[in-house]
């Protein structure tokens, strides 16, 4: 769990509590590499931080493998009043696909 400072900044919460969500699940924090758009001369690809609510830690494998979200959601950044800056786009997910018991289960299955 990390605490934003009064400067922007952010640390690791000194109390060290894991986030849940309103289910008591954690929240896990899924860095991936996306490609850069086919019409970007610069060829840049970015990280994006996908949130997982799961009671189990996500298995993500190994740099480059593929990986394929279900429930994949972006919600768009926003401009903050205070400094006119556009914020990132925040990513969540249900779960990483193949991971059976983790996040939540597919419509139409038994919980």
């Amino acid at each position: 769990k990390w605490v934003e400072l009064s400067d922007g900044s952010r640390r690791p919460d000194p109390q060290g509590g894991q986030e849940v969500d309103e289910h008591g699940r954690g929240l896990w924090r899924v860095e991936a590499l996306t490609p850069a758009d086919q019409d970007d001369e610069r060829d840049k690809s970015a990280v994006v931080e996908i949130l997982i609510a799961s009671h189990d830690r996500p298995a993500v494998g190994s740099l480059g493998q593929p990986l394929h979200f279900d429930g994949l959601v972006m919600t768009p950044g926003y401009v903050q009043r205070k400094t006119g800056q556009l914020t990132p786009p925040r990513w969540s997910a249900d779960g990483i696909r193949g991971q059976v018991g983790r996040g939540r289960k597919p419509e139409g299955e038994a919980a």
